[in-house]
């Protein structure tokens, strides 16, 4: 779902000071929570016992995408589950949350038996909230080695709420659109029908789906018939088995749509509003998806086990993709590329992502870890080789070294923090769906990825793979732990004489079971070697202890390659935050800037700047700081005006048009009047001509930012409307930067919009208000507001579609005194001890 060189993991980390509060937020969210107390009852139990496995669901489902007599939206189904008892039981635990269940006489649930026993009775069944379980108990006991077979009717709201099967709405030619889709990750297969909901839980599914006549019904499988349900106008579609599986990976989706298609070993369809597919807007993702899943056929030496791949873009997606098994979801930008309005960013962005869902096609769903404490290796994984894909698809990009800044440093950043965890958790720790949710992190997708990095390096990518080819043939269909990994690894490292110091799993237990990274001192005199555990903080107390032990070193060249002039610049940085070196020492670092022209050691020495405009925004050191930054950013500025003859095209190199973006924000940004004059100039002339936008679309971001900020209501009214007429990639530049408003009665408005649906969808309410407290002159209003209507989000929106960790962290990480840490203390006793669900 839409997330090493050795030598890398031994040194610094990037900026992340208030990230620690993303923990506080877990606990508000936790404790917002219902409790249940000590569990005394199998039912008031988080885990189903081990009594019960499915076999096969078949389901069918009518969602109706018109509201009914009450106004709702609503879906009507009903489910037939085959499973097998393991041991004798007169209790039966499913999950279901949410769903209106159909009595008959009594019960919500008839119970059949399929061999030569009598199935018992039921004698009572309720619907348990607090553990999300429809509760049956029986009068006699199912015995072991049977198969039965539980059948349910059930209504549900098709709400708004991106989880389960859920709606999403668009406007299309001025008329209003309804979709019907689904996210059932990680656990919101229940909200849709009454399953056992647990990944290790694996099925095959039967789907069989209704709907209006005119739209187009898609699940994981491919469809195989289309019927007439005699006296309605709908159609019914029935879908091909799905492979074994877990529920989190089920997929549906009704709507009209339409798609682009290649047809190859594998059917490759790529769906999306009937527009944006006639624009050519699904073509690149058709173009690039066919050569990924050919290379991951290739590294992994598995064929792509389906028949066909799907993947869909929605207007309302909490996620940034989800890999649902031959169905694969995607937010509308992430997905789609328009080759005049999206940026070589957004590109990369469509390609690394489809990558990323992609192998999970293999690791993750062929073979699927059995239980939530271990998510790091899943999406770690699948991090860590979409740089892999996405390079194969677009080998001129030179998009492997990426991973540095995207995921590497930003590992660092939040290992460097005390409120940091393991990458594996243990099992009885993570039980509830909220404890489950807060394992998707960046611990889990960024450190994951570059352990994994730093584990193919030091065995060589030949022997990483033969073990990942022979774990997955193993436990194709199956569920494991990450040790079954480690074990396969280990093979491989036998087989090919390999020489490590430790095992394999020795080694990585070092990385996985413990949080944080060394650094690692060298005394230069008497050549002593030593190390410790790496703290932003050093005088933090710490609950986990963690006992590095492992050295390893590299060798150095004579000239100090990009890639290490990135990380010289980061871990200089992050040293002096940790008192280790003077912080005049680590800007040091950036003097040489001025003569620099890559993108890496720009990207890294500006996000480290970063953290110095957040801590010194609104003392007198900005002034200097920005001085400085000026100084620094203009040569930077003058070499692209040159490169591009005045501003006239972009530069051919694709981290080059990286740089030439950083080149003009912080021109801009710091006070470079040709550089704000040329933004303005460009917006007006967008203005004055609206159907004729001369902004590049790399650039667009940068220049609506600047343009706005240094312009007033016209300005912003401008880019409003072009906001609400704009879809997609282009929406979501103008989206952040409508925040960079300089007008604090413009920002309230906006403030305002993320409470009303209508003006901004409840997926990107929480990143407008980031957006806003990231302006220095909107974060004490984003703050207010915030701490004004906390109580209202929490109700209307729910953890579901509402991020609250990244919200808080996001309007908090310019905090740096006693009396605004007192203020966070202040609204978090005022939260607990207010709200209640």
């Amino acid at each position: 779902m839409v997330r090493i060189h050795f030598s890398a993991m031994c040194v610094g980390c990037t900026f992340l000071g208030m990230a620690s509060l993303a923990t506080i937020v877990g606990l508000w969210t936790v404790q917002l929570l219902p409790s249940t107390g000590t569990p005394a009852e199998p039912w008031n139990e988080h885990r189903l016992p081990d009594t019960l496995v499915p076999d096969y669901y078949n389901i069918t489902l009518w969602p109706r995408l018109q509201p009914n007599i009450h106004g709702l939206f609503v879906f009507t189904g009903n489910s037939s589950l085959v499973f097998k008892c393991l041991r004798e039981t007169d209790l039966i635990l499913i999950h279901a949350n949410k769903l209106n269940l159909t009595s008959t006489d009594g019960y919500v649930a008839k119970l059949f038996a399929l061999g030569i026993s009598v199935a018992p009775s039921i004698q009572k069944t309720w619907m348990q909230e607090t553990t999300q379980y429809l509760v049956i108990q029986l009068k006699g006991k199912l015995k072991a080695g049977e198969l039965y077979e539980l059948y349910t009717e059930f209504v549900g709201e098709l709400a708004d709420d991106l989880a389960g099967f859920y709606r999403s709405e668009y406007e299309e030619n001025g008329e209003k659109k309804i979709v019907a889709t689904s996210q059932m990750h990680p656990t919101h297969a229940r909200k849709t029908f009454p399953c056992f909901d647990e990944p290790a839980m694996r099925a095959v599914f039967y789907i069989t789906l209704i709907h209006d006549r005119g739209t187009v019904a898609l699940s994981n499988g491919m469809e195989i018939a289309d019927t007439v349900l005699d006296g309605q106008p709908v159609t019914v579609t029935t879908f091909e088995p799905t492979k074994n599986m877990s529920s989190y990976l089920l997929a549906l989706v009704v709507s009209d749509y339409t798609n682009v298609t290649s047809a190859n070993d594998t059917l490759i369809r790529i769906w999306a509003r009937k527009k944006a597919i006639e624009d050519g807007h699904g073509d690149y993702a058709l173009n690039i998806t066919g050569p990924i899943l050919k290379f991951f056929e290739n590294y992994y030496s598995v064929p792509y086990p389906l028949s066909k791949s799907d993947q869909i873009a929605l207007p309302d997606f909490y996620f940034g993709a989800m890999e649902n098994w031959g169905l694969v979801t995607y937010r509308e930008t992430n997905l789609l590329y328009d080759p005049v309005i999206s940026s070589n960013a957004n590109k990369e962005r469509t390609a690394t992502i489809i990558a990323h869902e992609l192998a999970h096609m293999w690791f993750g769903n062929l073979v699927t870890l059995k239980w939530w404490n271990e998510v790091w290796l899943n999406e770690g994984f699948a991090s860590y080789v979409s740089y892999l894909g996405a390079d194969f698809a677009e080998p001129s990009w030179n998009v492997k070294d990426l991973i540095i800044l995207k995921d590497v440093h930003r590992a660092f950043a939040v290992d460097a923090l005390a409120s940091s965890h393991p990458l594996s958790s243990k099992e009885e720790d993570i039980i509830k769906p909220e404890q489950i949710t807060e394992q998707f992190d960046t611990v889990s997708y960024s450190k994951g990825a570059s352990v994994l990095r730093m584990l193919s390096d030091f065995l060589t990518e030949p022997v990483f793979v033969q073990g990942l080819n022979t774990y997955l043939t193993t436990f194709a269909y199956q569920n494991t732990v990450g040790e079954d990994l480690w074990n396969h690894l280990q093979t491989a490292v036998d087989k090919t004489g390999t020489v490590l110091p430790l095992s394999v799993k020795e080694i990585m237990d070092r990385w996985v079971l413990q949080m944080g990274f060394p650094v690692v001192i060298i005394n230069t005199t008497t050549g002593q070697v030593s190390q410790m555990h790496f703290l932003l903080d050093p005088e933090t107390t710490l609950e986990r202890l963690s006992p590095f032990k492992q050295l390893e070193t590299n060798g150095t060249g004579s000239v100090i390659p990009v890639i290490n002039r990135a990380q010289i610049v980061d871990d200089a940085f992050n040293l002096a935050r940790a008192k280790i070196i003077p912080v005049t020492l680590a800007l040091k670092t950036t003097k040489y800037l001025s003569k620099e022209r890559d993108y890496m050691p720009w990207q890294s020495a500006l996000n480290n700047l970063d953290y110095f405009y957040l801590m010194f925004t609104q003392t007198e050191v900005y002034e200097f700081l920005q001085n400085y930054t000026r100084k620094q950013v203009t040569p930077l500025f003058e070499h692209f005006k040159t490169i591009t003859e005045d501003w006239s095209h972009v530069p051919t190199g694709h981290t080059d048009q990286y740089n030439q973006v950083n080149a003009i924000r912080f021109a801009c940004s710091t006070g470079v009047d040709e550089c704000q004059n040329l933004t303005t100039s460009w917006y007006r002339q967008w203005m004055d001509q609206t159907n004729h936008n001369p902004i590049h679309p790399n650039l667009r971001s940068t220049v609506y930012c600047s343009a706005i900020a240094s312009g007033g209501g016209d300005e912003w009214d401008f880019g409003w409307l072009m906001f609400k007429n704009a879809i997609g990639i282009e929406a979501d530049k103008l989206m952040s930067a409508l925040a960079c408003a300089k007008d604090t009665k413009l920002l309230e408005r906006y403030l305002g919009y993320t409470l009303d649906a209508s003006m901004i969808r409840k997926q990107d309410a929480s990143s407008v208000i980031v957006y806003i407290a990231s302006n220095p002159d909107g974060q004490t209003l984003a703050w207010d507001f915030v701490r004004r209507n906390w109580v209202y989000m929490f109700t209307e929106y729910g953890v579901g579609s509402f991020n609250f960790a990244s919200l808080i962290s996001g309007i908090t990480k310019t905090f740096s005194t006693e009396s605004e840490l007192e203020q966070v203390r202040i609204f978090y006793t005022y939260t607990v001890n207010t709200v209640t669900l």
